[in-house]
């Protein structure tokens, strides 16, 4: 009986890795990617950014406090600047501020007996930031439109429940482009 072991690995097939690993670097870096270092986008002095009062000029009450906090979590989950709530601190480098302007809720699905089954919320927001040492704005974002569905209901505290998840979902989808956005800006 005749066995045969058979490798895993052909001989010198690390090297023919190794070469292929070294062209894909190579190939990549050679078409504008590159490794970014986020702490150095804005400048290593810069660790704080201050989340200033957003201005709501809409019917939904407490939509600004659930945005600043969706904020404030997106911020402390990508860990590159700490946010600090309110005015005036003297550490930070960035202040953020906007207002939303818009918060439109239209119904989107009927039933057969002309009932409301599902409303859609839209809102609108406005966002700057800017660096505190020389007042340069960073990002000023306008216009930025969100849109989320929620179940409809007859029982004005169901119906409420499901549109503050809405705007919950839409604060947290928000707070992520908004923190994307800023360190996508070239300087």
């Amino acid at each position: 009986m005749n066995k045969r072991f058979i490798s895993p690995a052909r001989p010198g097939s690390w090297r023919r890795d190794l070469l292929a690993g070294a062209a894909v670097t190579f190939l990549s870096a050679g078409c504008g990617y590159s490794v970014v270092d986020e702490r150095a986008v804005f400048g290593p002095e810069v660790r704080i950014i201050q989340l200033g009062n957003l201005e709501n000029r809409t019917t939904e009450i407490g939509f600004e406090a659930m945005l600043t906090d969706a904020l404030q979590e997106e911020f402390v989950r990508r860990g590159v600047l700490v946010p600090q709530y309110g005015q005036g601190s003297d550490r930070a480098g960035l202040s953020l501020e906007g207002t939303i302007g818009r918060a439109d809720i239209v119904p989107t699905a009927f039933s057969s007996v002309t009932l409301t089954l599902e409303d859609q919320v839209q809102i609108g927001i406005s966002v700057s930031v800017q660096r505190l040492d020389d007042g340069k704005t960073v990002l000023d974002l306008r216009d930025l439109v969100y849109t989320e569905r929620f179940l409809a209901s007859a029982d004005p505290q169901i119906y409420e429940s499901n549109k503050e998840q809405a705007l919950r979902r839409i604060s947290a989808r928000a707070a992520s482009q908004i923190h994307d956005v800023l360190f996508q800006q070239r300087f």
